[in-house]
């Protein structure tokens, strides 16, 4: 037994030893929730348009309206991290979801709502969602010390990558229990259940005591927001190594992480799923398989201490990323069954979510703290207005009648498209210097 104790506090030490620290235990779990929510928020939205609509171009309307905010609330987001305190903004920006998802709850379960109204909302939630991702990740550099900083932010990186499971996979209960129940349109109350986890994650924020904000130039609004923001996005531009890093996960999130608007339509047509209930359940399972090997990969990372070894993994994380949506094309073809594409896409989780961790990690040691939430801003910049442009991109190209008219579905041909031109990604960035060097060696010390 103490043989066991000691191996598990081993463990304990080398993966989750973040968690040791209150303050950042209560960011991760606001973390968590909230993004749960988004998510789940996700797949329940896509489901509902396509049943109010049948258009796959919705779908892609839909996620694109949740994520392009991101394009111009970024940077504000950003600005506001580092000029006021973190966790007032982290709270403020829950709350907006917290009320936006009230409302579309009671719409959704009156019958009143329509096509438009969830595009609207979706606005708003992706407002709010891009608003909380630089304050909650510049203050979670607060709440550790600094040799710890690269397994805070890996297993911050899990909640994120956590969150396409934990959220989906709640969906599916709900939909098990309201059926156990005898309950009817059980897809309705996933809404109720996306304000649930806001509220927890707001009241888990609200206790948070940690308080930091960046350094800021002084002067009017306009004068100071337009001078900071281009001082994160110098940084970003004249730093080789950050530009080539953040440059490749651009072009990944594009190519590889632009799936949700065609996850649905792989349940209806390459899974046979017809009704609403159905394709919001088997949407679900795709993206708990995503989501759960996300967070293993995550996990596993968490206690990866030698930097040239972080290099190797993600060069041959990207390769996968890359190989890895071909599967989500042939197999379920074959094997037309949810569990052959609940492990191609667990594959996609895997591979996926190990890049985005490490990337993540490396950015974050490389940013200084005084920028750090407007180098963060501008990160989420360009990777979620990439990410929302190709969901639309995605809809849109699986609605066209020349597309809809190929021997086998639309949509996992885009997906393995994608793949495939990320992996000439990756051959090509063997041209950058600074990349070859993260490859080899992984990141250079970290600025002060």
């Amino acid at each position: 037994m103490a043989s066991l104790a000691s191996i598990g506090q081993g463990l304990k030490d080398r993966f989750l030893v973040s968690l040791q620290y209150p303050e950042f235990r209560k960011l991760w779990v606001t973390t968590m929730m909230s993004q749960s929510s988004s998510w789940a928020l996700i797949v329940a939205r896509a489901a509902l348009v396509l049943e109010l609509t049948g258009s796959p171009a919705w779908t892609g309307a839909v996620t694109f309206a949740a994520m392009i905010p991101a394009l111009l609330v970024s940077p504000i987001a950003g600005f506001l991290a580092d000029k006021f305190d973190r966790r007032t903004v982290l709270a403020g920006a829950i709350s907006i979801n917290v009320a936006t998802n009230v409302v579309l709850a009671m719409i959704v379960v009156t019958g009143i709502v329509e096509a438009w109204h969830v595009l609207a909302l979706s606005i708003i939630n992706g407002s709010a969602r891009s608003s909380q991702m630089p304050s909650a990740q510049a203050l979670l550099v607060n709440m550790v010390p600094r040799d710890q900083v690269l397994n805070a932010v890996s297993l911050y990186q899990a909640t994120v990558n956590g969150s396409r499971f934990l959220g989906p996979v709640l969906i599916l209960v709900v939909l098990n229990v309201s059926g156990l129940l005898g309950m009817t349109n059980a897809q309705d109350w996933v809404f109720f259940l996306c304000v649930a986890m806001y509220l927890v994650a707001l009241l888990t924020c609200i206790s948070i005591g940690t308080r930091s904000r960046g350094e800021m130039k002084e002067g009017n609004f306009a004068q100071t927001f337009f001078a900071n923001f281009a001082a994160g996005l110098k940084y970003m531009y004249t730093n080789p190594v950050v530009l080539s890093l953040v440059l490749l996960v651009v072009a990944h999130c594009g190519m590889t992480m632009s799936f949700e608007s065609l996850f649905p339509l792989v349940a209806r047509d390459s899974l046979g799923m017809i009704t609403s209930e159905s394709v919001l359940g088997g949407f679900s399972q795709m993206m708990v398989g995503f989501g759960l090997a996300a967070l293993i990969a995550a996990l596993m990372l968490a206690g990866v201490r030698d930097e040239a070894l972080r290099g190797k993994l993600l060069l041959w994380l990207g390769v996968l990323s890359g190989i890895s949506p071909v599967a989500l094309v042939v197999l379920p073809n074959i094997w037309p069954t949810i569990w052959v594409a609940f492990l191609a896409t667990a594959v996609m989780g895997f591979a996926q979510g190990g890049f985005m961790t490490l990337s993540h990690a490396m950015l974050q040691t490389l940013a200084p703290d005084a920028i750090r939430g407007r180098v963060l801003g501008v990160y989420t910049w360009h990777t979620t207005g990439m990410m929302a442009s190709f969901n639309f991109v995605n809809g849109s190209l699986a609605a066209l009648p020349i597309v809809g008219a190929l021997p086998i579905p639309a949509a996992p041909v885009i997906l393995g498209a994608g793949g495939l031109g990320f992996m000439m990604v990756m051959i090509l960035s063997f041209a950058r210097i600074p990349l070859r060097e993260l490859y080899a060696r992984g990141v250079p010390a970290p600025t002060s």
